[in-house]
């Protein structure tokens, strides 16, 4: 798809090393968004719900990923499976709700039965197979790869990649660490449509710059600060955290001084009071604990200009009615979705697709370098999104004669 006039086209290619911008339309082509199903989310592994979304034997809930819609299912066991929620009959849905709980699973369409466990149990008039050869136990609903670190719940659509615990590698400490022995639980979930590539809106997420953009944080006079920031951590395969090496790193939420009671009580395990921590997971996926409460956003592209955020709140199992009362009002004000930071993140993001999807400018910039609000989260990203699409970011098409420079 052909998004530059010629006259555009020849805009000069910026005077910054290749690494410092990104080509505006790894963000609008179709091409290339279809690729990132198959190159990228078809292939590793990826976050999809918290264990405590289906706290029973039989409950169930639907996701989206790649393209694909999943079925994921607590089990008799205790375990968790995944199928595609695709009946081996003629592909009509096994499961046309979002989540619920259920003994077994019959598609509306010509009723065949799937147990919990993702086998066949009934043929609607099975006399007519009887001659044929057909085998219920060759009909099973497809499954797929299922992994779990600290409640967490990955899929991986590809048998070929390697264990989930290799893939997250030195980011399961930071993701298990502060999680309370009698574990976690959803006590939110927010689904929002955003009219945006869905890497900005990760962008948005992994980057401190931004932050200027909220309200609060220029409030409470702490944006811009090195203590505000604290201090990143890159990791293989994509993945960014603060550093686990102290409190020192952790970044201050300012709540006194924007007029919000402190929050230091009922914290999450090795957080400071009013104080916030984040994990970034390749390629769509923040974890963000602000001091008694975790938010996990998880994006699902559906276009190059349509995104679903997936935003899950959690706190401990077993907090009493008026420990979770508190943590839902911190979750909300400022960081959750009626609170003013969320929003504005939308707005902005939603603000960038339709400038770039127009072609006039072709460069974004992401040159920010030194302890202080750096590009570095985003360069680190796109080097992992680069392997994977086997595209550089900053020269998608191979246009740029220049190839010296790079």
């Amino acid at each position: 798809m052909q998004l530059f006039t010629d006259k555009i086209s020849r805009e000069r290619v910026p005077g910054l090393p290749p690494t410092h911008f990104i080509d505006n339309r790894i963000y609008t082509d179709p091409e290339i968004f279809k690729e990132e199903r198959g190159r990228i989310f078809s292939k590793i592994w990826n976050f999809v719900i918290h264990e405590s979304e289906i706290p029973n034997a039989g409950s169930f809930k639907t996701v989206d990923l790649a393209g694909y819609q999943l079925l994921l299912v607590r089990q008799a066991d205790g375990g968790i499976k995944a199928f595609y929620n695709i009946c081996r009959h003629r592909q009509a849905p096994v499961v046309r709700a979002c989540s619920g709980e259920a003994k077994a699973f019959q598609c509306f369409y010509h009723l065949w039965t799937y147990g919990i466990d993702g086998k066949l149990v009934g043929v609607t008039l099975p006399e007519g197979y009887e001659k044929t050869g057909f085998q219920k136990e060759e009909f099973g609903l497809l499954e797929v790869r299922v992994g779990e670190v600290g409640g967490l719940v990955f899929v991986c659509l590809s048998d070929e990649t390697e264990p989930l615990e290799q893939f997250l590698g030195d980011v399961i400490p930071a993701l298990t660490r502060h999680i309370p022995a009698e574990g976690l639980e959803v006590f939110h979930f927010h689904h929002a449509e955003m009219k945006t590539n869905w890497k900005l809106f990760q962008e948005n997420n992994n980057e401190p710059y931004h932050t200027s953009l909220h309200w609060s944080n220029r409030t409470s006079k702490k944006w811009g600060q090195p203590e505000f920031m604290g201090r990143k951590m890159f990791l293989p395969n994509g993945h960014n955290c603060y550093s686990p090496e102290g409190s020192r790193y952790m970044v201050d939420g300012g709540y006194k001084e924007i007029g919000l009671e402190e929050r230091d009580k009922h914290l999450f395990p090795g957080i400071e009071k009013n104080t916030q921590l984040s994990v970034h997971l390749f390629p769509d996926v923040l974890f963000i604990i602000r001091s008694t409460a975790l938010r996990i956003d998880r994006l699902v592209p559906v276009s190059p200009g349509l995104t679903v955020l997936e935003s899950r709140g959690l706190g401990f199992k077993g907090d009493s009615p008026e420990v979770r009362s508190l943590r839902i009002k911190h979750y909300n004000e400022i960081w959750g979705y009626s609170g003013s930071n969320l929003p504005e993140d939308i707005i902005a993001t939603e603000s960038q697709w339709p400038m770039m999807a127009s072609g006039a400018v072709r460069y974004s910039i992401i040159a920010r370098e030194g302890n202080v609000m750096s590009d570095e989260t985003l360069r680190h990203y796109y080097k992992t999104w680069s392997a994977h699409m086997q595209r550089a970011y900053w020269d998608p098409f191979g246009e740029i004669k220049d190839k010296g420079r790079l």
